[in-house]
């Protein structure tokens, strides 16, 4: 089957047609840069053990980030001790909410990239679906990264350029997923 006549066969997300449509004719179609026929079969046939890694790393980063924060909770709860006896003023040691939102938001990629593995293995497009939705789960983590301090701005530009760069690739290979 020629690589038009795949695209034309594989049907958009109801739940998210209209972006889905519009980022495969902006990124996939309208592109004028396009990957070679055979590295797109590469992806495609790979791209489930990728998942699988990406899975496995982002809640292994979840838990670190889970593990960094409240070691410096509690550096910050000794240092705050420290100041209120010596008399001078204390540095809150509150993680804050939108530090639980991002850690929430990371474990729930992984979550997704996991779920998403055996069915791209199966060339399944509901698992292209999911790395889809993993990349919408990731922009929305790095407009909360605004609000935790040390991401701020470059949390947020950081996750826009990996969006943009996955978003090149996944629908690169949008097409070899035909199976339901």
């Amino acid at each position: 089957m020629s690589e038009s006549t795949q695209t034309n066969s594989v049907k958009f997300n109801a739940n998210i047609a209209g972006l889905e449509q519009l980022l495969d004719d902006t990124v996939n179609k309208k592109q004028p840069l396009q990957l070679p026929t055979n590295v797109r079969k590469w992806l495609a046939d790979n791209v489930w053990w990728m998942s699988l890694a990406g899975g496995v790393l982002s809640l292994w980063g979840a838990w670190s980030f889970w593990q960094v924060g409240h070691y410096l909770s509690g550096v910050s709860t000794y240092l705050n001790e420290l100041a209120r006896v010596s008399g001078t003023t204390a540095y809150s040691a509150d993680l804050g909410v939108m530090w639980y939102v991002a850690l929430i938001g990371l474990v729930i990629e992984g979550i997704l990239l996991l779920l998403a593995t055996s069915k791209l293995k199966q060339g399944s497009k509901s698992g292209w679906n999911l790395l889809f939705y993993t990349s919408l789960v990731s922009l929305a983590v790095g407009l909360v990264y605004l609000f935790v301090p040390g991401y701020g701005f470059g949390g947020l530009l950081g996750t826009l350029v990996g969006t943009a760069v996955g978003w090149f690739f996944l629908f690169q290979i949008r097409s070899r997923f035909t199976k339901a």
